[in-house]
């Protein structure tokens, strides 16, 4: 009974060493897995907090760009009206002044008509006296051949 006590002792501290050996094994491969697990959830936690940031960044540039776009739209908008504005005066100013100018060339051609009127008066009035004066400076001659 002594030699089978103690090689069951011996047996179940071989064992118990085995099993010692394995567990302390496993125990390390586990805290170790926790260690990588925990790097990893940092890591992955990292990770997150970098793409958040990143979004956040995107979201930012987006609104800064549409800002300025809108910006540009509104200094160009604004820049074409004045443009347009400009041309209809032109075009207004140049209305007016080709009108003025015909205003102008139709009295002028109205105090010609006028001239002309006035100086075919004139003309009748010359042929009229020219016809007089010829009546009247004409001399028939008579019968006898003597001038009167």
């Amino acid at each position: 009974p002594g030699a089978s006590w103690s090689r069951t002792a011996r047996a179940f501290a071989m064992a118990a060493r085995l099993f010692n050996d394995a567990h302390c094994f496993l125990q390390n491969i586990s805290s170790e897995l926790e260690v990588f697990k925990q790097e990893i959830m940092q890591d992955h936690e990292q990770r997150k907090a970098e793409i958040s940031e990143a979004r956040r960044k995107l979201e930012q540039e987006k609104f800064e760009r549409r800002e300025q776009l809108n910006k540009l739209r509104y200094e160009f908008e604004d820049f074409v009206n004045r443009k347009v504005d400009r041309v209809l005066e032109e075009i207004e100013e140049l209305k007016i002044s080709e009108k003025r100018d015909d205003n102008s060339q139709q009295q002028q051609i109205e105090h010609i008509v006028h001239d002309m009127d006035l100086l075919r008066e004139d003309l009748f009035s010359i042929q009229a006296a020219w016809g007089k004066l010829a009546s009247n400076c004409m001399v028939l001659p008579s019968e006898d051949g003597e001038e009167q």
